[in-house]
Parts: structure tokens; sequence; C-alpha cells
């Protein structure tokens, strides 16, 4: 199925919700501190073949995932903007949690913020892969948590520190 184009978008959500605003507290960044340093990633185009493309090393994995959309712009330096963070974990694999994601795209019915990542920015859109098999499901949620309340993705909903959630109510 095609993606949906942003008049289609526009007409499920007339408010232009692929318009985001980007956040950047660097009282927030002063105070990042992962306990771990994350591993290289594996980055993905995101599209309705990515199960089929994950690396046989990281199919089965759990970890840490994040949606990058990365236009293609005529200047140097390039400009990406990190719009979600998720995770996988206990007995979820990246394989079996991006099935939610494909069937997403084309899909007029699902979630507005799933909807977004399948569709707005459709073939500029790569995800990025962290393997956290070796930690425990505890310290892959402390990660996506200390992740998403410093960075602050414009599609994460769920804040667990105030200045982040203060942060996210001047946009929303």
């Amino acid at each position: 199925m095609p993606a949906l184009s942003l008049d289609e978008l526009n007409s499920v959500n007339p408010e232009k919700i692929y318009d985001l605003p980007l956040t950047m507290n660097i009282d927030l960044w002063n105070r990042f501190n992962l306990p771990i340093v994350l591993p290289n990633p594996v980055k993905i185009a995101f599209d309705e073949n990515i199960r089929e493309n994950l690396p046989r090393n990281i199919k089965n994995k759990k970890g840490i995932y994040m949606f990058v959309v990365e236009p293609n712009f005529p200047f140097s330096p390039e400009i990406n903007y990190l719009i979600y963070i998720g995770r996988v974990i206990n007995n979820n694999t990246f394989f079996k949690r991006f099935y939610e994601y494909v069937k997403a795209i084309g899909n007029m019915n699902i979630k507005r913020n799933r909807q977004l990542m399948a569709n707005a920015w459709y073939g500029s859109t790569n995800v990025y892969f962290y393997d956290l098999s070796e930690i425990s499901d505890n310290d892959i949620a402390d990660i996506e948590n200390q992740l998403v309340n410093y960075i602050i993705p414009p599609l994460n909903v769920q804040y667990r520190i105030d200045e982040a959630q203060n942060t996210r109510s001047l946009y929303n």
C-alpha cells in the first residue's frame, strides 16, 4: 500500500499535524547522563520492507530505536530531525515491533502519531537501531525515558520530568 499523501493526512487531521515543533532545551541537555555509552546504531530506511531489511544480527534483539527524518537538502551540513524514540523489551523483538509501523503505511485508521511516522515523511525517514540485548529490560526502559525526557522528540507524548512536560506544553 502506498504512503498517505499530505492531502490525505490533512483530510483526516485538518490541523496540519505534520508541522511539528522542535524543542531544544540546553538545561536538559546539560543534565543528560546515560548509564552506558550506546553502541553504534544500525541505520535502515523506513519503508514497507523494513522488516525484511533488518539484519539478522538485530532482527530478534531488544533495545532502543529512533525515527529520524533526513531530508535531502542541497547544502551542508546535513540537517536531521529526531521525531520519535521507542524501545523493545521482554518477549518482543525489533522484527515484531515494526509490524505495527509497516501496517500504518497508507492507513488512515491508525493512531495519529504512528500515522505521521509512517506516512508524512515517507522516503526521508530512517530508523536507527541500538542493540541493547546484553542489559536488563529495566535499564533499557530507563535509557528510553532519559532519551525522551532530555531530547523531547515531537512524536513522543509521555514525559517523566516536569521540565520536559513544561517545555512540550508550550507547543501543544
